[in-house]
């Protein structure tokens, strides 16, 4: 039989650095295939390659036994290939429908869009997927765990024969997790083929039949995941023996260094209290609505309707907004990055600066070299 997707010897250059020099791979019909390796191996450039968004310098790709080229990803789409990304790119002004079924809406009478149906189906394949997600939402309501889930809806609403996940779980919890492996189990089961890119191994061994393993834009090795050991694996990605994959070294004293009694926000969280040393990483963890990121938006003045007592060094603090809370020495490393942590039209030296602007900028002007020195 032949492989849904089979991949020979791909390269792609970027200004004459090569991004990925051997890009080999098959699948096959009714398997999951763990794509591995590391930051800078080439498999981002290798599935835009075959989704159409770039074009190849060299290679042959072959599409149930037929030599094919993508040259956009409507042409791989119409092929039966679909792509679940890393990086979100929902319309935040528009349902979780629309969303879904964007450029492909079911047409009314007179040439309108039928939403009645949209949604009834949107929302069948929100149930069906175990997805608790309302299909008429609005993106910009949603966590970013829940716009991953629904960029998962997406890729799999087009009944694509293959389908790519690049790291689907990197923004989900646990429960959602193992949400999306019944997914994909049900996607093996009708006979689909799935390409699971992840650095967590645990989830490739629980799910992935067999592996490709690229390093430097080259393929490395193949084989089935029943043939390798987790410790095999790593040392294909990394190129060598490792020995402790992470090495604690922190020790926490026996100083309290900030402290939460009573926090509240009606609606949100109640009554939520704790204590971190200092040298202390301290992890909170809960499943998606369970109110992690509402903690923190009070801690760092996000939310004004909070109430409860914070101490910082043994002194009661008030937090009232974000700058504030800067003042007094707390920062905020946000979820959701790209709408709320950067500037994405500005440079990397004005990101950076900007939670400083009042020490690079004294005399309401910027000091560009103190600026380009931090």
């Amino acid at each position: 039989m032949q492989p849904l997707l089979k991949v020979e010897r791909l390269t792609k250059s970027f200004g004459g650095v090569a991004a990925l020099r051997d890009g080999s791979f098959e699948l096959e019909r009714g398997s999951v295939h763990a794509l591995c390796g590391g930051n800078g191996a080439g498999k981002s450039t290798f599935l835009s390659i075959l989704m159409g968004i770039h074009k190849r310098d060299g290679g042959k790709i072959w599409r149930r036994g037929e030599q094919v080229e993508f040259n956009s990803p409507a042409e791989a789409l119409a092929s039966g290939i679909a792509i679940i990304e890393q990086e979100l790119s929902p319309v935040p002004h528009m349902t979780v429908a629309e969303n879904i079924y964007l450029g492909r809406e079911p047409s009314a009478r007179f040439g309108g869009i039928d939403f009645k149906t949209m949604n009834r189906n949107a929302q069948a394949l929100l149930d069906r997927l175990e997805f608790h997600i309302r299909a008429n939402q609005y993106m910009m309501n949603l966590s970013v765990a829940q716009m991953q889930l629904v960029e998962i809806a997406k890729a799999l609403s087009h009944d694509a024969e293959v389908i790519f996940m690049d790291e689907p779980t990197s923004a989900i919890g646990e429960k959602e997790a193992q949400q999306l492996f019944s997914a994909i189990a049900r996607l093996k089961a009708e006979g689909k083929g799935v390409v699971y890119v992840s650095h967590r191994l645990s989830e490739i061994f629980q799910i992935a039949d067999s592996y490709t393993v690229f390093r430097d834009g080259s393929h490395v090795g193949s084989g089935a995941l029943a043939d390798i050991d987790r410790r095999g694996l790593i040392r294909l990605i990394v190129g060598r023996e490792l020995g402790e994959e992470y090495i604690k070294t922190n020790e926490p004293t026996d100083v309290t260094g900030f402290a939460v009694e009573g926090l509240s926000a009606p609606g949100k969280i109640d009554d939520i209290s704790f204590s971190v040393r200092k040298g202390e990483i301290f992890g909170i963890y809960g499943l998606m609505g369970s109110g992690r990121t509402e903690i923190f938006n009070c801690l760092f003045g996000l939310d004004t309707s909070s109430k409860g007592d914070v101490h910082l060094d043994g002194q009661p603090i008030s937090v009232s907004t974000p700058a504030n809370a800067m003042k007094q020495g707390i920062a905020f490393v946000t979820e959701d990055r790209k709408v709320t942590g950067l500037n994405l039209s500005d440079s990397v030296r004005n990101n950076i600066c900007l939670a400083s602007l009042p020490e690079m900028s004294p005399a309401f002007t910027m000091r560009k070299r103190e600026e380009q020195a931090a």
